[in-house]
């Protein structure tokens, strides 16, 4: 799989926030619920039916998607210890009671840079995603990375017969959630970008994926710095 090439300075400024946020406030979960929880919820509900409304993935009610977010942020497991089950229990809230979870039918791209993995081939796709993610050189990568490798590879690999996406989206949260950073703080008014930046992921150039999603993790932190000062 193709890993950016983004250097440490690009994340240096969002460090230095996830720095000063950490001494400021003891209590990120609750802060990420507060504060961000309910516009990135309004967000991936927007997404989902943006793209590909024929598939008619809004029907998912907020209260539900906020509770697959919220078993996200329960996700305690180390990065080494990753598997499908985990994507799997994520997937169960939207209904997922079949033995084989797994699409069985081809899906319609999302780009016109989007080719879909076969059917038969998604299990196999999804058990070697998540060797890669186990593998010592995902665990080198920044978390920004990791979240924008597995939101590339995942909406690629498009698992599920529905839901995917929204699934897809919220999972990739786990991996700034384990390095202790806030999620992003998205704008609906962006979804055409993200497509876009997923449309050049798609083609092996993941930088502006990674960028979209770093400039987004900025926004969250120039919100909950700005709300803990007035606050104070």
């Amino acid at each position: 799989m193709h890993v950016p090439l983004q250097s440490a300075l690009q994340f240096a400024s969002l460090d230095q926030q996830r720095q000063l946020l950490d001494k400021q406030a003891a209590d990120l979960r609750s802060l990420i619920h507060k504060e961000l929880a309910p516009q990135l919820i309004e967000y991936e509900l927007g997404k989902v039916s943006h793209q590909v409304p024929q598939l008619d993935e809004s029907e998912v009610p907020r209260s539900q998607a906020a509770a697959m977010f919220s078993a996200v942020l329960g996700l305690d497991k180390a990065l080494e210890e990753l598997d499908s089950s985990d994507l799997f229990h994520l997937y169960d809230w939207v209904g997922a009671d079949q033995r084989n979870p797994y699409r069985q039918t081809p899906s319609q791209p999302l780009t016109s840079t989007h080719e879909p993995v076969e059917a038969a081939l998604v299990p196999r796709a999804v058990d070697r995603f998540f060797e890669w993610v186990r593998s010592p050189s995902f665990a080198d990568l920044h978390a920004i990375q990791q979240m924008s490798l597995s939101q590339m590879r995942l909406y690629e690999i498009h698992p599920f017969p529905k839901y995917s996406q929204l699934t897809v989206s919220l999972f990739s949260y786990y991996f700034l959630l384990k390095a202790d950073y806030l999620v992003p703080l998205y704008e609906v008014g962006e979804l055409a970008k993200f497509y876009q930046a997923l449309g050049q992921a798609f083609m092996l150039s993941s930088e502006a994926l990674v960028h979209f999603n770093l400039q987004a993790c900025q926004r969250a932190y120039e919100h909950v710095l700005s709300r803990i000062s007035h606050s104070g």
